[in-house]
């Protein structure tokens, strides 16, 4: 096997990893009688936003299709049916009574024409045949608040390195580390399967945007595996984050390419493993103010 596709094989690893470690995270949610649990915003979501800041509430979500990756198999119920349908208007009901201005969905921002025509299409027909998470949750509200299009503002690139798959060669017990930890988050993500399989898509929805699912997903998932993965000049796991983190700081300026004129509100519809990073950028950006969708999620 060539180093290229070794590369290829570890980014979708370590990207499924991330998604479906905060899919473990909730796999079975604790309810909490008291009332802050349940007003409780996550950590790093201001309690107000600013006068002027434009504020991008993030909706972490799941691949309603299911996974294709190799790493972690995650089965999907089948959004079509009846009842999945109306669970997603509910949740279309719930989102436009934060009224966006826009809609911003994680599909690459080169695709922002083919985007459009899709929308458009999506509107024209009334029906998809679709069971992305970006047509059924982000196309369903843009029509139902009339907007003209959604706009992807995802920036697609690898994050493997030759670096780690160097220390995986040399120090076997990073690699060991790194498969003890696909093992767990694939029984997590089969135990948030069955879960799911019981619950409402916004149920799931409200517990893959806890402070919990989400710290588990990029505190496990990314910091706790990667942080320390390197030795001598070799830096394969820190080279990763920053890449990560580099793309994650792309989709935030493809954000700013997008926004109109006029809008002061936008909400974004991505995987959630992207939510803890999305959220520090945007607390950072002066321009910009994170909100969580949980009050609207309850």
């Amino acid at each position: 096997m060539n180093a290229g596709r070794l590369r290829c094989q570890t980014a979708t690893w370590l990207l499924a990893l991330v998604t479906a470690t905060v899919q473990t995270s909730c796999a079975q949610p604790r309810i909490s009688s008291a009332r802050g649990a349940t007003t409780r915003l996550p950590t790093g979501f201001p309690a107000t936003c600013a006068s002027g800041e434009i504020e991008v509430m993030l909706l972490g979500t799941y691949h309603f299709a299911g996974s294709t990756t190799d790493a972690v198999q995650q089965q999907a119920e089948d959004v079509l049916t009846p009842g999945r349908q109306t669970e997603l208007e509910d949740l279309a009901g719930r989102l436009a009574r934060w009224s966006p201005d826009q809609i911003a969905v994680e599909w690459p921002y080169d695709f922002v024409d083919s985007t459009t025509a899709r929308y458009q299409r999506y509107v024209a027909s009334g029906t998809t045949q679709s069971r992305n998470e970006v047509v059924q949750i982000g196309f369903r509200l843009a029509k139902r608040l009339g907007h003209p299009t959604v706009y992807p503002i995802d920036y697609r690139m690898p994050i493997g390195n030759d670096s780690i798959e160097a220390l995986f060669a040399r120090r076997p017990q990073f690699k060991q580390h790194m498969d003890s930890l696909q093992a767990s988050t694939q029984a997590g993500a089969d135990s948030s399967g069955v879960w799911r399989r019981g619950s409402t898509i916004v149920e799931h929805l409200r517990a893959v945007n806890t402070d919990a699912a989400l710290h588990g997903g990029n505190s496990l998932a990314m910091f706790g595996s990667l942080l320390s993965a390197g030795e001598g000049n070799n830096y394969g796991g820190p080279e990763i984050l920053a890449r990560w983190y580099e793309r994650n700081i792309k989709m935030v300026h493809n954000l700013t390419r997008v926004l109109q004129p006029s809008t002061r509100r936008v909400l974004v519809v991505v995987g959630s493993g992207h939510v803890p990073p999305l959220r520090n950028l945007l607390d950072e950006a002066p321009q910009f103010c994170p909100v969580s969708p949980l009050p609207y999620l309850r």
